[in-house]
């Protein structure tokens, strides 16, 4: 059952945003990354997998960037990251959180 509260909403439309913004742009430059690493290693190159190499790291500053600036609650604006087992931020958090039904800081209802 979907929930029609605004911070649901919200956090739904920012959820999108992020996807067509940040994850997109992500996969296709790793696809043109991992497209230069396969011509390059047969030609033992070392441009090009310097190159691989760098649009993979921006396939990185890409996802953060945008992370940060849509993946967050609406009500407090902190960003979404995962939890410990209970319920409070990760101190050390490698991503965010894929379905949170609540925010860990302000405990909003986001799905």
């Amino acid at each position: 059952m979907k929930s029609d509260l605004p911070s649901v909403v919200e956090f739904q439309r920012r959820k999108r945003v992020f996807a067509l913004r940040g994850l997109l742009p992500m996969f296709a430059i790793i696809i043109a990354g991992c497209l230069l690493m396969s011509w390059a290693v047969p030609a033992h190159n070392n441009r090009y997998i310097v190159l691989a190499n760098l649009l993979i790291f921006v396939s990185g500053m890409v996802f953060v960037i945008t992370a940060k600036k849509y993946y967050r609650c609406p009500v407090c604006e902190k960003v979404v990251v995962p939890t410990k087992d209970d319920g409070t931020p990760s101190e050390i958090s490698f991503g965010i959180a894929y379905k949170p039904k609540e925010c860990p800081y302000c405990k909003a209802v986001l799905g």
